[in-house]
């Protein structure tokens, strides 16, 4: 058997984050996930691009992270949001809040790497494995992996993706709803600059998110990724790259000749949301813990606030002695997510079902509140502060 101070399940975006914000504090951790290290760094794997808040790139600082990511993150200074074919936009820029950009633009490929160039010595790998069987006590948790290592520790923290296993082992409840909706993921290359500006552009059938990427460093061609939602039933496979081309540009125009310049990727959409973060001797991190809309790109960054929490409610207790897996902990760590976690997937969700329907009074009333609200400057910095992570 083997001592950790913290088991963690799932070495993503998040998990790993949270490992190595957990050793670099003087806590020992168990890393457990179930593929090799090799496959979570192939590039081709995941095409996604993924929104840094101004929030989350702090912690990456904090964590000595951010300067292996830097070379490949594109600041955000602008935000444009309307509804495609109204002439209201809701305008958010940097400069009204902050001397800082709103966030960054990175590949998720380069995330990761940063997260995986190397492995603190706190941390013991358990990878390609799994959990086999997991027994919970008042006083710690005892894992048994598919490789035959036992593990003890006072918590385990299940940061195992939107169908985790070891959530499922709990007695947390889970709401779930399917989007019925997929999202394409691609990069473009287009003749006009982005100028470090984000768009987010409702239509009928879901919403269409253009994202500044850097310039090319040998071509200097601009570069942009798309995430579009559409129905489940639409076929993205029957596209060819002019069919989508031609879609795209009648869609948005804004940056002239596109063309589409990698592999495609589509991902279904769904919401999930748990009655609580904790049980016995668990943490929920994460996915494992809330499933969002991209509308907002705030998923990856809600289990990254997720992790700057715990990892500061673990520290200080390790500090006095404590328990690392007490309920005072645990349910300290429940109620300080509660707020962030609940505003944000009732706001994704309601942003989402709002922009579904297409009955006229509604689309006016939205599109004049557009116009109103990018008028209201109190009300925008709030958003705008809660949006990049600083609130």
């Amino acid at each position: 058997m083997q001592l950790f101070d913290v088991v963690v399940v799932g070495a993503g975006l998040a998990g790993r984050l949270f490992a190595i914000g957990l050793a670099k504090r003087g806590i020992t951790v168990a890393s457990i996930d179930h593929e090799d290290s090799s496959h979570i760094l192939n590039a081709t794997r995941d095409g996604r691009t993924t929104a840094i808040t101004l929030g989350s790139k702090r912690l990456f600082e904090n964590l000595n992270l951010w300067d292996a990511i830097a070379p490949h993150a594109q600041r955000i200074q602008q935000i444009r949001v309307f509804e495609n074919g109204s002439p209201w936009t809701l305008d958010y820029d940097a400069k009204d809040v902050s001397e800082d950009p709103m966030g960054y633009i990175a590949e998720n490929f380069f995330i990761r790497s940063s997260l995986y160039q190397h492995t603190p010595d706190n941390i013991t790998v358990f990878s390609p494995s799994t959990i086999k069987t997991c027994e919970r006590t008042d006083a710690h948790a005892t894992v048994t992996l598919t490789t035959g290592e036992i593990l003890r520790a006072p918590l385990l923290v299940a940061a195992d993706g939107r169908y985790s296993k070891l959530r499922s082992q709990t007695n947390i409840r889970l709401t779930a709803n399917d989007y019925d909706q997929n999202a394409l993921v691609t990069h473009i290359i287009h003749e006009k600059p982005h100028n470090d500006t984000a768009y987010e552009i409702f239509t009928k059938e879901g919403p269409l998110a253009v994202l500044p990427l850097l310039d090319d460093p040998e071509t200097g061609q601009h570069k942009s990724g798309i995430v579009w939602c559409k129905p489940r039933n639409f076929n993205w496979a029957s596209l060819d790259d002019q069919a989508l081309k031609n879609m795209f540009q009648k869609t948005f125009p804004y940056h002239g000749e596109v063309v589409f310049s990698s592999k495609r990727w589509t991902y279904p959409l769904g919401y999930t949301k748990v009655s609580s973060m904790i049980d016995t001797r668990i943490a929920l991190l994460g996915d494992a813990g809330h499933v969002v809309h991209p509308i907002a790109g705030q998923g990856v960054n809600l289990g990254w606030r997720d992790a700057a929490i715990l990892i500061d409610e673990l520290a200080a207790a390790k500090a006095q002695g404590l328990d690392l897996g007490s309920p005072y902990l645990l349910q300290r760590y429940d109620q300080l997510r509660k707020f962030d976690r609940l505003s944000v997937l009732w706001a994704t969700d309601g942003i989402s079902c709002l922009y579904q329907s297409q009955f006229p009074p509604l689309k006016f009333a939205r599109n004049a509140a557009f116009a109103i609200l990018n008028r209201v400057m109190p009300f925008k910095r709030v958003v705008m502060r809660h949006a990049m992570g600083i609130i």
